[in-house]
């Protein structure tokens, strides 16, 4: 059974609310016992009450003010959504991974196919070192025939020489009508000199999978081959296999969008100098890159993927994605667990550690049914993992009862929409209002836990920005 029908959505906060108590008002003054007060008495006890009220609303400002400002000096790349480029030079070790200890030991496991380096049975070349001298007794063994030999191999890289390809094109004059003809010279060799394929594809793959700037290619080329190689000419290499990527693109998208899962994130990047953004797509042995002037949902239309897409679909709790409602989504549990650490530590929820902990126990039973061939959990292990939850979720309401309170009337009427107030309630709210999609990975064992592989696409993109302004 699953837990909406046990746990109705409707009447969630209704049952949990019912049971939290809520604070009593102060008593005031007894209206007999200030009218019995001298007037002057009375005029000077309502000046301080207003005078109460505003100091008392401007220290609740400014303690949220406080609060608000010393979160964000406790955030970092390991309770938050910040990148570790942020954290700078002061960042903490790591003394724990969010994952938890892995039941592994360390090094290759069970079944690793290792790539150690062997001898190979025909070398390009060999080096006989022979033997004139017996070392113990001093004999000439300059004609006795070798009983074996010991081997030793050497790999290395041939010398690194360019070679130059003359072509020459035949020019004739023909005897019938005196023409004077030419032969033709290859498609790919279009000027008197110009750099071969490998060449501009080793420089390609050094800008591109390398991240190396230009002006350092071309220097690793001048000290390397002895080639004044331009950033001209890497532009034109760049404008040139751009245009050989369409035919690429147009079988990308079909493929896609027949995929059963897909991840897909978004980041900013300066672009014309001014903020664009690049949005991926991505499935297990393809992705997609769009850049485009927009972030929300006019750029996912114009891409044309995830309108279309049927399928399961990662990502982080953005709300443009939920507008796809043709989607099974699933949200990025990398994320959740590092905003549980951040509660647990900074605002002390008992709660969010419970709730990683249980998350990394479901992931480890959905990895270990994957790794045992089946197709699904069992049924009775979902109904404890979700019971579970529902307790945990009960418990961090009590926790933040007083803000819950606060706006328990915008949260029945607009139950998806998340309030700012403090990190933990949020986060409640959203891993309750969220559930099935937070669970994703055990409803469907397709479905990841985490959203790494689209943020690992975008993460060299962005690397490659840094390198380029830095």
């Amino acid at each position: 059974m699953e837990l909406e029908n046990t746990f109705s959505l409707n009447k969630k906060f209704n049952i949990m609310i019912g049971m939290i108590n809520k604070p009593e008002k102060p008593t005031a003054i007894r209206s007999d016992v200030f009218t019995s007060l001298p007037q002057e008495v009375q005029a000077y006890i309502q000046l301080l009450e207003k005078q109460v009220v505003v100091l008392m609303h401007q220290v609740e400002k400014l303690v949220a003010k406080v609060g608000e400002l010393e979160a964000r000096l406790t955030k970092d790349s390991s309770n938050s959504h910040k990148p570790p480029s942020s954290d700078g030079l002061g960042k903490k070790p790591k003394t724990s991974s969010l994952r938890g200890k892995s039941d592994r030991n360390p090094g290759g496991q069970p079944g690793h196919t290792g790539r150690t380096l062997e001898q190979v049975l025909n070398p390009n070349y060999i080096e006989v070192h022979r033997l004139m001298t017996c070392e113990q007794c001093q004999s000439n063994l300059s004609k006795v025939e070798p009983s074996g030999f010991e081997k030793r191999q050497v790999f290395d890289l041939p010398k690194l020489v360019v070679e130059v390809t003359e072509h020459q094109a035949e020019i004739k004059q023909c005897p019938c009508c005196n023409h004077r003809a030419k032969g033709k010279f290859p498609e790919n060799v279009k000027a008197s000199t110009q750099y071969g394929e490998r060449i501009l594809s080793l420089a390609a793959y050094f800008e591109h999978q390398h991240l190396i700037p230009m002006k350092r290619i071309a220097q690793i080329f001048e000290d390397l081959y002895g080639l004044s190689l331009s950033a001209g000419t890497c532009q034109n290499t760049d404008k040139k296999l751009y245009k050989n990527l369409e035919t690429f693109e147009s079988n990308l998208k079909p493929h896609l969008l027949a995929c059963k899962v897909l991840n897909f994130d978004e980041t900013g990047m300066r672009c014309e100098k001014k903020l664009h953004w690049i949005h991926v797509t991505s499935s297990a042995c393809a992705t997609f890159y769009g850049m485009h002037h927009k972030r929300g949902q006019q750029a996912l239309n114009d891409f044309a993927i995830l309108p279309n897409f049927t399928g399961s679909a990662i990502h982080d709790h953005w709300s443009p994605y939920f507008t796809y409602q043709q989607v099974q989504h699933a949200l990025c549990n990398a994320h959740h667990l590092r905003e549980l650490k951040y509660v647990f530590e900074q605002e002390k929820g008992a709660w969010a550690q419970k709730m990683a902990s249980l998350l990394l126990k479901a992931n480890k039973m959905a990895k270990q049914t994957r790794d045992e061939g089946k197709g699904k959990m069992a049924l009775q292990d979902i109904q404890i993992i979700q019971q579970e939850y529902a307790k945990i979720i009960l418990e961090g309401l009590r926790d933040y009862q007083g803000v819950l309170m606060a706006d328990e009337q915008e949260i029945k009427l607009q139950p998806f929409k998340e309030k700012v107030g403090k990190a933990g309630c949020n986060l409640l709210r959203r891993l309750l209002h969220k559930m099935d999609n937070v669970l994703a990975f055990v409803h469907n064992l397709q479905v990841p836990f985490t959203n790494n592989q689209a943020e690992q696409d975008l993460r060299m993109l962005k690397l490659d920005e840094i390198l380029f302004y830095s």
